[in-house]
């Protein structure tokens, strides 16, 4: 009698488990952009972006830079081929090629900004793509707003300018 009560308690034990885990809906990775590109789709998200939607704003900034979007993958060769764990062993980046124009870059920044400020997950994993790549708030616009800052466009150094 007390082993068929015990079976009972781990099989609702493990029912109760079960349900718990396929009732939750699954969390998308906000770093996996590759994810959010095609959940975007080719909808037209312009309209639910302008009536404050953070998720129509992310997927519409999203939009505009996805042609431009270079994934990186790098892994460890015999370590990432491993079932269930290999995926540990791999890191995934992601940047905005110098092909973009400045408007278009800065379009796309201003509305991943505002689903980054309304708290949208992804459009805040997204918003790191444009470091260095737009202006800071206090700055005017600069000529080079489509270089990283600090580069430099001519081919001497400073440390070359220095030598007599």
């Amino acid at each position: 009698m007390k082993r068929v009560v015990i079976f009972l308690v781990f099989v609702v034990l493990f029912l109760a488990a079960l349900g718990v885990i396929l009732s939750g809906k699954p969390k998308h990775d906000p770093k996996d952009l590759s994810y959010w590109v095609r959940a975007g789709g080719n909808r037209d998200w312009s309209g639910a972006a302008a009536r404050g939607d953070p998720e129509a704003q992310f997927f519409l900034g999203l939009s505009l830079i996805r042609t431009n979007l270079t994934k990186f993958v790098a892994r460890v060769p015999l370590l990432s081929k491993v079932p269930v764990v290999g995926k540990r062993f791999e890191n995934t980046s992601y940047t905005i090629d110098g092909s973009i124009g400045p408007e278009q870059l800065d379009n796309a920044y201003q509305w991943i900004k505002k689903s980054a400020d309304q708290g949208f997950a992804p459009a805040k994993e997204s918003e790191k793509l444009f470091a260095g790549r737009i202006p800071a708030p206090n700055q005017s616009g600069s000529p080079n707003r489509g270089q990283p800052f600090g580069s430099k466009t001519n081919g001497t150094s400073s440390a070359a300018d220095s030598h007599p």
